[in-house]
């Protein structure tokens, strides 16, 4: 099985191994340990980090605050220390290879894990609850995340929370490199989820949308024929609800909708089948929400269900902060 990030191909054993040698094993008295922790440096990380994303030394060492000759220096003592090589010096940049692709993402988790501590105290200092980064996706928000905010903020007890909207395959990269603790979605085949787990909890439907002047509305039943003559919104591939929709056409024998616009937001999406005779598929709870307030209608089309179950999203590991834990508790008896 192989993992893509970019274009640079990271096989799941790849990714194994590498995070074999970063993390160690679990006795932190072995030798191979000790050695890693003795040699490895914030600022070789940092490097790291930056230069997957620049591909260029110079840009990176600027933006480290260091010479090129430190630079070079830095990256050869990491790749000596793990024993892999992590760029290729090509004549215009630097590519990273897959362990530079695998190493580059525990980096930064690493980066992001001392910001955190460094919060984590100022919070403690100042009497506050520790801030716990959640990531949703949108059809969570009408009712599980809404909820769970209000009870939180009416009771004063609680964490502190970051929120992030977005999609499923956005929401897991940024939970593998260490920028969110928990997230409520789905687990996407193409991405790497070796290091998360998954817990169910919720399903849901999905719904096909258009403007309340749209001349399907005062229909009392259709079907995706109907629909096939109109352009459609879609969020991009390889968004489930994207997947979704196109496998229900496939399973009716129609090709694939034609589509006007491709947007991951569902704000975007409501305001757009709003003005337009665009169709669009929402998340049921979304779309009932968007209804009630006058800016769409539902459809009266069945979808063949496709869209599997959402729900936590978490990263494996023996330990977590009290206040994730806390939230985590807060979730599943929610359900």
């Amino acid at each position: 099985m192989t993992v893509w990030k970019g274009k640079n191909p990271v096989s799941i054993e790849t990714a194994k191994r590498v995070r074999q040698r970063l993390s160690g094993s679990i006795d932190m008295h072995g030798t191979f340990d000790m050695a890693i922790l003795s040699r490895l440096r914030f600022k070789q990380l940092a490097l790291v980090a930056s230069l997957e994303v620049t591909t260029n030394l110079h840009e990176s060492a600027r933006e480290l605050n260091l010479s090129q000759p430190g630079a070079t220096k830095l990256l050869k003592e990491v790749e000596d220390t793990l024993g892999v090589t992590l760029f290729e010096r090509l004549s215009r940049g630097m590519k990273p290879t897959a362990y530079g692709v695998v190493v580059a993402r525990h980096a930064r988790q690493i980066i992001s894990e001392t910001g955190r501590l460094k919060a984590q105290l100022s919070a403690m200092q100042r009497g506050e609850y520790g801030k716990v980064r959640l990531g949703a996706i949108m059809e969570a928000l009408p009712g599980q995340v809404s909820e769970l905010l209000m009870n939180l903020m009416e009771t004063n007890v609680g964490p502190q929370i970051s929120l992030m909207v977005s999609t499923s395959d956005n929401l897991i990269s940024a939970l593998n490199e260490g920028a969110l603790d928990i997230v409520l979605g789905r687990p996407v085949e193409h991405l790497d989820m070796t290091g998360i787990r998954f817990e169910p909890l919720w399903q849901e439907r999905l719904a096909v949308v258009a403007a309340p002047s749209h001349p399907l509305v005062p229909s009392k039943q259709l079907s995706l024929v109907d629909l096939g003559d109109f352009s459609w919104i879609l969020q991009p591939r390889p968004s489930p609800m994207r997947m979704s929709i196109e496998l229900a056409f496939a399973h009716a024998d129609l090709p694939a909708p034609h589509y006007g616009l491709e947007t991951s937001s569902m704000l975007m999406t409501t305001l757009a089948v709003g003005k337009s005779d665009m169709l669009a598929v929402l998340p049921q709870s979304v779309a009932d929400y968007y209804q009630e307030n006058g800016l769409i209608r539902i459809l009266p089309v069945r979808l063949e269900e496709h869209m599997s179950r959402y729900g936590l999203l978490i990263p494996n590991k023996d330990e977590f902060d009290p206040e994730v834990e806390a939230l985590v508790s807060l979730i599943r008896a929610s359900v």
